[in-house]
């Protein structure tokens, strides 16, 4: 008999088969599978009936496992513990010691059942007239998306750390005078110091990351009321993209449908006056600085908090792009299980930045944040690779969506071919398991 098992995304015994037999396994999309097939006795401590995570295995503490299942549902485990003798089993902190006497135990998971799959093909996407609020489902996704180094986007992802050697090395790299100097991460606009900057247009040997000279979005993460915004520069060269130095004109909103122009006068310290009776989010230019030193707002004469600021600079102002086709599909969602995605996948070719994706959910807009490819970043070392095919763009559900009316739309820029079917999927990572901790002394 050969035994198989699996190590990766998570553990599970899947079986004992005779020699020559074929077994199919499941590896999820996106994802890689970890398999052992031994004729031999395998000595782990293995748990028989569900998935589960060793999360301890060392010599002279206890063993611990998280148990895993979806919500609600209901497993008879067995625990398997081939050489090894424990005398003490605790499942959520509660002695269960028929798991050590080789019995199979029945135990519930947290949670209401799921009714739907988490990971399903919600619609294909039809052809549809270029909507009205073109304009507005574009420039959602370049507001809800970044220009930042992939470093910085890592950093991003993979969040705060408590390990501190891991966050020296963080420190080191990202506060080396190289790193910064090279303008490649939107929080230098929001640090205090005139030292860094953020530069709009950074090129990489003779390619301009620039999508039609690109152009500076800023997004204050809240409806905000202030005074005035200013935008520092490094000198009045950086403003040659503009060929004038006399104006420019700037947008405001505060929804990303009603959009307010305000004139400003160009120079080193550029000051946006503001009503402080109408809040703000948005503020978008029609191109790019090449340099930024620092963006401040003001409420009162004193500066706010500006934590939540982000900004971007290599995408196209939407006059340089315009949509000539669209495609939409609608849905509702009953449910949404933790972690849950969208993802709207164009399959086949669309050109390069030929086409763009956003929803609208009850009265709002939404953008992606994130996008295979990645969206075009201001590289530390090599760009983001061009492509004119299977863009995939992501949109993180939140509880607020269920029950509500969802329109996936993708825009077809004037640039763009319509030689691709896009889909729309739900899914989620990590997989929507409830856990229960099993500790073996």
């Amino acid at each position: 008999m050969v035994e198989l098992r699996q190590y990766h995304p998570v553990e599970r015994v899947i079986g004992r088969f005779k020699k020559g037999q074929t077994v199919k396994i499941e590896v999820l999309p996106f994802r890689s599978a970890l398999l052992i097939a031994s004729s031999e006795k395998l000595t782990e401590t293995t748990v028989e009936g569900c998935d589960y995570e060793i999360i301890r295995n060392i010599e002279g503490k206890p063993l611990k496992i998280n148990l895993l299942a979806f919500p609600g549902e209901k497993k008879n485990l067995t625990v398997h513990a081939v050489g090894k003798k424990y005398s003490q089993a605790i499942l959520d902190g509660k002695p269960t010691q028929e798991l050590l006497k080789g019995k199979t135990v029945a135990i519930t998971f947290p949670g209401t059942p799921l009714k739907e799959k988490y990971h399903r093909k919600l619609g294909d996407m039809e052809p549809a007239s270029v909507p009205v609020d073109a304009e507005n489902l574009y420039e959602a996704t370049c507001f809800a998306a970044d220009n930042n180094a992939l470093e910085a986007r890592s950093l991003t992802r993979s969040g705060p750390t408590k390990i501190p050697q891991v966050q020296k090395a963080r420190d080191d790299f990202f506060n080396q005078e190289l790193f910064a100097g090279r303008g490649l991460w939107d929080r230098y606009l929001f640090d205090g110091d005139l030292k860094t900057s953020f530069y709009p247009s950074r090129r990489q040997g003779r390619l301009d990351l620039r999508i039609n000279g690109g152009a500076l979005r800023l997004d204050l993460g809240e409806a905000t009321l202030l005074d005035s915004l200013t935008i520092t520069v490094g000198d009045e060269q950086a403003l040659q993209p503009f060929k004038s130095f006399e104006a420019i004109r700037v947008q405001i909103s505060a929804d990303l449908k009603s959009w307010t122009q305000i004139q400003l006068l160009a120079g080193k310290v550029m000051t946006v006056p503001l009503d402080r009776k109408e809040p703000i989010r948005y503020l978008r230019f029609p191109g790019s600085p090449e340099k930024i030193l620092e963006i401040e707002g003001f409420l009162d004469g004193r500066p706010i908090a500006r934590s939540h600021w982000r900004a971007s600079n290599l995408f196209s102002t939407y006059r340089q792009m315009t949509a000539k086709a669209a495609f939409q599909h609608s849905f509702v969602l009953n449910e949404i299980p933790k972690g849950s995605y969208l993802a709207v996948a164009l399959n086949g070719r669309h050109g390069n930045e030929g086409a763009y994706a956003a929803l609208r959910v009850k009265d709002k807009l939404v953008g992606s944040p994130d996008r295979s490819i990645s969206y075009r970043s201001n590289s530390w070392e090599y760009p983001v690779p061009l492509s004119d095919s299977n863009y995939t763009y992501y949109f993180p559900l939140t509880d607020d969506m269920k029950g509500a009316k969802i329109d996936a739309v993708v825009l077809v820029m004037k640039d763009g071919v319509a030689e691709f079917k896009p889909e729309v999927w739900i899914t989620a990572y990590p997989i929507p398991y409830e856990k229960r901790e099993l500790t073996l002394f």
